[in-house]
């Protein structure tokens, strides 16, 4: 009978199985996840665990499948990047050149993220080629050459989206000539349109229900075979003789 109902929980566990995808994501970070994800038909629960932030889970057969579309849109996105978060007022004062080089990369995620907001992007890589010891012992300045890398959907225009994004990088900085902005953009991949669909919430909870309405039956089976075997194995009692000199008198 314990054989038994072990190989049932283990079916119903087996059915149900999850396996983590991402952890220690803050809110905006999984409900980004959780989006993608089902417009993928990829079904996927977000848990949260308090400061340690959210964990997303998904079915293992889709597990492929969901890797496959965080690395094209490129998720987890990274938290939004402050200027002010690179240099704290409390810090230790540090060298122009490093300043410089912690500045220059906070822009560049800034930029990253506002043309990942752009419609038809998916992902986006910036970055800025600048000199680091311009001014600095009056050495003159070279011109700073932009670069950028993104990932477009496949429905959009790729040469109107390059003007798109030269434009945007050209207005982000007051002396950067067009010639000196290079964008590659890459088409998103044929990637699985259709995720192997794990089994939905109806079909494990009417499995579930169904092995829950069984087992009380198997386990009143299960009673009434231990008593019967119970009655069948007890020793049975000597009856007593019937002492019939005592009787009447």
């Amino acid at each position: 009978m314990k054989s038994l109902l072990a190989v049932l929980l283990l079916f119903v566990l087996t059915g149900c199985r999850q396996q983590d995808l991402l952890e220690g994501l803050d809110q905006k970070q999984a409900n980004e996840v959780i989006a993608v994800l089902q417009r993928h038909n990829i079904e996927a629960d977000k848990v949260g665990f308090g400061k340690a932030g959210y964990s997303i889970l998904v079915a293992e057969p889709n597990f492929a499948a969901a890797v496959d579309w965080l690395k094209i849109y490129d998720l987890p996105s990274r938290p939004r990047i402050e200027v002010a978060q690179m240099f704290p007022a409390d810090s230790l004062v540090s060298s122009p050149r490093a300043e410089k080089a912690r500045l220059y990369s906070a822009i560049e995620q800034r930029l990253e993220q506002s043309l990942q907001s752009m419609e038809g992007l998916l992902s986006a890589r910036v970055h800025v080629s600048y000199y680091v010891d311009a001014g600095e012992g009056g050495q003159q300045s070279k011109p700073i050459h932009l670069s950028a890398l993104a990932v477009y959907e496949r429905d959009i225009n790729p040469e109107q989206k390059i003007n798109d994004i030269k434009r945007f990088l050209k207005n982000s900085f007051a002396d950067v000539e067009y010639e000196n902005i290079s964008v590659v953009l890459s088409k998103r991949s044929e990637a699985q349109l259709q995720a192997p669909r794990s089994p939905t919430r109806k079909n494990e909870i009417t499995s579930i229900t169904g092995l829950l309405v069984l087992i009380p039956f198997l386990f009143a089976i299960g009673i009434a075979a231990w008593y019967w075997l119970r009655r069948r194995t007890a020793p049975t009692q000597p009856t007593l003789p019937v002492d019939n000199h005592g009787a009447g008198v």
